[in-house]
């Protein structure tokens, strides 16, 4: 169907730039549904603010919860973009846009790995895939799968993020990894969890929730 006329094919790419963050937010369940008022100013880092001919002393990043709002909520500084929503392909407010420039390279999968928001949002997932998904890991991966994609994973990916988890269980406790630090990023704070999870369970889940949330079956459109 070249000419997308069926319902049998359509495009797939990248979801826009503030769906993908959204997204990140909705599944973690951290989302702020708040309508209206001023503008969520986000995290952005330090060599950016120092790059402008004049330093934005009002620049601080907002506070949870107002720190997850909905995109359509950032503030947005006209002679500095956003680098995270920059490198996801967002416009830059310089002038009107007819149509989003699609890019793929790997600085948006570092962007959706390491920015700050889709950390927290990592976390964040961990914990309710604890909470919420059930007392084992197999049906905490359905879980998840159904969060982040809408549907039950297959017997092999099952298999695959079983394997992941085991792996980063594995570093936690070789000790290459701090579990307090990977789950709140501080290495003094617990996280709060239900009773059948432990720190580890919560640091090697952050890792695996990141994995996820970086798949092309989550931020792309099917």
């Amino acid at each position: 169907d070249p000419s997308n006329r069926l319902l049998t094919r359509g495009p797939r790419f990248r979801a826009d730039a503030e769906v993908i963050r959204d997204m990140a937010l909705a599944i973690s369940g951290l989302i702020h549904q708040r309508m209206g008022g001023p503008g969520v100013i986000p995290p952005v880092p330090r060599n950016v603010l120092d790059y402008n001919f004049v330093y934005p002393k009002y620049w601080k990043a907002a506070e949870v919860p107002e720190r997850y709002r909905r995109t359509v909520y950032g503030f947005r500084k006209r002679s500095m973009p956003d680098p995270a929503m920059s490198t996801l392909d967002a416009p830059n407010a310089d002038l009107s846009c007819a149509q989003r420039v699609r890019s793929n390279t790997p600085l948006a999968a570092l962007t959706t790995l390491n920015e700050p928001i889709f950390v927290e949002a990592a976390r964040a997932l961990a914990l309710r895939i604890l909470q919420e998904g059930g007392p084992d890991d197999v049906s905490r991966i359905h879980y998840a799968y159904v969060l982040c994609m809408a549907r039950k994973p297959t017997e092999s990916e099952t298999q695959t993020v079983f394997n992941l988890l085991a792996v980063q269980r594995q570093r936690i406790a070789d000790g290459w990894l701090n579990a307090r630090e990977v789950a709140t990023g501080q290495s003094d704070k617990l996280p709060p969890l239900p009773d059948n999870a432990n720190p580890q369970d919560a640091a090697a889940w952050t890792l695996t929730a990141r994995a996820l949330l970086n798949l092309d079956e989550t931020m792309n459109k099917n």
